[in-house]
């Protein structure tokens, strides 16, 4: 299964990582989502990925986490806590992923819907018709969607277009990869009313083996995603205009396949001894609506509404080993709604927006299996948890050209959230438990910025932000036990630039620091299992700072170099773990280097090609053990090339040329007397494929 395949597919579609290095079909934008791709004028350090940069790209995961290779100070790979990192802060969690995880430190919209943390996990968002992003930093509060101190991810999808345009095509590569898909634009009302059909599927081998039933699939994967939307522009400038995308996804496999890393061995064997064959399932439904009216006096009231169903039934071996008959089935459902509604003024000397965010969300996530204790045979337990939150906030910001070229930016926040959390527990003889619990909490979040223009496109200024992350209701499941903890905050100072040098020539980039307060820590509670009974203590602070910097250049039409660089120093200023005084320790996945430098090639006919390598220092995945889960350094190098027609493209690709062996992360099992296990990233893979499109 280690042999690699090449084959080239002539009546093909680019993989999702392709789409859109040919020129954009007609579109519009009905709502903007935060920044709705403009910089300019912002207060931030703010990185644009348009769908140029995006598609120069070379084929890598094939998701989001792409783009993350150039955006300065943001590493992507980690499956276990914060499937990617933002300045140094994971995207679920400081620590690890406890609980229902519906209070993520970094949010993600795709077209003004937030997506879940097990969302992002499970069906994270294909590079398949995804035309741009944004990667904002620090505190988000000021801004449409939901408030998140770590950062924001925003994601646009293709809009439809008013001509019978598509494309179609695959692209397969080494381990049994394949990614494929289909597109198709729709008039249905000449010049106001459009549909665009989609679909995509991926899939892989994986390269993990089970040494215990013989098995070189056991990390095999397989995704497929369907779209349809409808988008609506009457032309008239008091009617509303629309935008409405129905999304259902499907996933099966093992996205995980944690592997041993023995003593005597090595994690790059890829090999676990495993009597259970993991899966995790996972089924979405999604709908989001985006409207836009506009009121005149350069008024446009904007609304973005979505509805969203996840389903997560998984089944994993709880010993991590063919030893003990152990195993966990694990369920996981979200139901969510939320509404965005503002009206904003964009012209003039003060433009302002003014709004208020909704939400309304259910979060079960409960455990049956066999295990644990006593040594051998375990106990039955059987456990579900059940968080609801309700978020209503009210949000506003304005931007006021005091004096000529000098702006003042800043705006509020007022944030009420209320979240109500019900377990029931059964661990071996232990008599069942029930319990719940409530609990909600307000806060009002300031931004303030000072920004200075003195030419079309040069800017530069100063803020200061406050963050905050909600308190909630911890539990240990096996102990059937509950305990409120409080909110966290953050202060940040960034001073951030961005300067046109020169038409073709672009830089951006800021120095920040940051202070933590009040951190939300998992604690082991005594007499629970490790790792799993553990409750959230308010016992941390911490502190980080860095520089950031972010480089455009286009000498020639066809040609583009982007280059990104990143220093991060963080520390715990305060942080005691089981006894242990961890204060000093830096924070885990946040690597002090981060570099990227991309070549890009492309000609609207004849030869094509593009490269990019980047860089991570080391890090670790484990606060309280980080000798054993540190992670190596990472040096990736990845290429595609190839000959373009006018509507055909073929080419040939390869990714992690070097080879290099890395872990994604690891994981000391040693609380509960089992081994280091962990994720070895993808090995080199070479592979071809193609696009057609008419």
């Amino acid at each position: 299964m280690h042999r690699l395949t090449l084959t080239l597919c002539l009546l093909s579609l680019a993989p999702a990582a392709l789409l859109g290095q040919f020129e954009t079909m007609p579109a519009f934008r009905v709502t903007g989502d935060k920044l709705a791709g403009q910089e300019d004028g912002q207060t931030g350090f703010i990185s644009v990925v348009g769908a140029e940069r995006l598609a120069a790209l070379p084929p890598a995961s094939g998701t989001f986490q792409d783009l993350f290779a150039l955006t300065a100070g943001a590493t992507a790979g980690n499956p276990s806590a914060g499937i990617f990192s933002v300045r140094g802060l994971n995207q679920d969690n400081f620590f690890a992923p406890v609980g229902t995880s519906s209070n993520a430190l970094i949010a993600v919209l795709e077209d003004g819907a937030p997506l879940s943390s097990a969302t992002l996990r499970y069906l994270p968002p294909l590079r398949w018709d995804l035309t741009g992003a944004e990667v904002l930093r620090g505190p988000q509060s000021t801004s449409h969607g939901p408030n998140s101190l770590g950062g924001a991810v925003i994601l646009h999808r293709r809009d439809p277009g008013f001509a019978a345009n598509g494309q179609f095509g695959a692209e397969v590569a080494g381990f049994g990869g394949f990614t494929g898909g289909f597109a198709q634009d729709i008039t249905l009302q000449p010049g106001q009313t459009a549909l665009r059909l989609s679909y995509v599927r991926q899939q892989s081998d994986g390269e993990e083996t089970n040494r215990f039933y013989q098995d070189d699939r056991m990390g095999a994967t397989s995704r497929d995603e369907w779209r349809a939307t409808l988008a609506w522009h009457p032309g008239q400038t008091s009617v509303p205009s629309g935008r409405l995308a129905l999304v259902t996804a499907r996933s099966r496999g093992n996205p995980g396949a944690n592997v041993d890393e023995p003593q005597s061995g090595d994690i790059f064997q890829r090999q676990a001894s495993l009597n259970t064959r993991a899966a995790y399932p996972a089924d979405r439904l999604a709908a989001h609506l985006a409207l836009s009216l506009p009121l005149g006096r350069d008024l446009h009231l904007e609304s973005a509404g979505s509805a969203q169903r996840l389903d997560l039934d998984a089944l994993t071996d709880l010993d991590a080993s063919s030893r003990l008959a152990w195993f966990a089935r694990h369920s996981k459902d979200e139901l969510r709604f939320t509404e965005d509604l503002y009206l904003t003024r964009r012209r003039g000397a003060l433009q302002w927006l003014a709004g208020g965010y909704a939400e309304r969300s259910t979060y079960t996530a409960g455990y049956t299996g066999v295990g644990l204790a006593p040594l051998p045979a375990g106990s039955a337990f059987a456990n579900a948890a059940t968080e609801t939150v309700d978020i209503r906030a009210l949000y506003t910001r304005a931007d006021w050209e005091f004096l000529p070229r000098l702006h003042l930016a800043g705006g509020v926040r007022l944030s009420h959230e209320a979240r109500r959390l019900a377990l029931t527990s059964r661990f071996g003889p232990r008599p069942p438990q029930a319990t719940a619990n409530r609990n909600s909490d307000s806060d009002t979040l300031p931004q303030l910025g000072l920004i200075w223009q003195p030419a079309p496109g040069r800017t530069a200024g100063v803020q200061v932000k406050r963050g905050y992350r909600g308190g909630g209701t911890s539990y240990a499941p096996t102990l059937g036990r509950v305990r409120e903890f409080q909110a966290e905050h953050a202060w940040e100072t960034e001073v951030f630039a961005r300067i046109a040098l020169a038409p073709a020539l672009r830089w951006s980039g800021a120095l920040f620091e940051s202070r933590f307060t009040d951190q939300q820590v998992p604690v082991n509670v005594p007499g629970g299992f490790p790792g799993i009974d553990t409750l959230i203590e308010n016992v941390a602070s911490a502190r980080r700072r860095g520089a950031e910097l972010e480089l455009a250049w286009q000498p020639r039409p066809a040609f583009a170099v982007n280059a990104t660089a990143a220093w991060l120093d963080t520390a715990f200023r305060r942080l005691t773990l089981g006894g242990r005084d961890l204060s000093g320790q830096a924070f885990p996945n946040a690597p002090v280097w981060t570099a990227g430098l991309g070549l890009d090639y492309q000609p609207a006919a004849g030869w094509f090609g593009s490269t990019l390598f980047s860089y991570s220092g080391s890090s670790y995945s484990q606060i309280n053990s980080a000798r054993l889960t540190a992670l190596e350094p990472r040096r990736l190098l990845s290429a595609r090339a190839g000959y373009a027609w006018k509507k055909l493209r073929l080419y040939a690709f390869g990714s992690n040329l070097l080879d290099q062996d890395y872990a994604l992360f690891r994981s000391d099992n040693s609380g509960l007397g089992l081994p280091v296990t962990g994720k070895a990233a993808a090995s080199r893979r070479l592979g071809a494929g193609g696009e057609v499109r008419w």
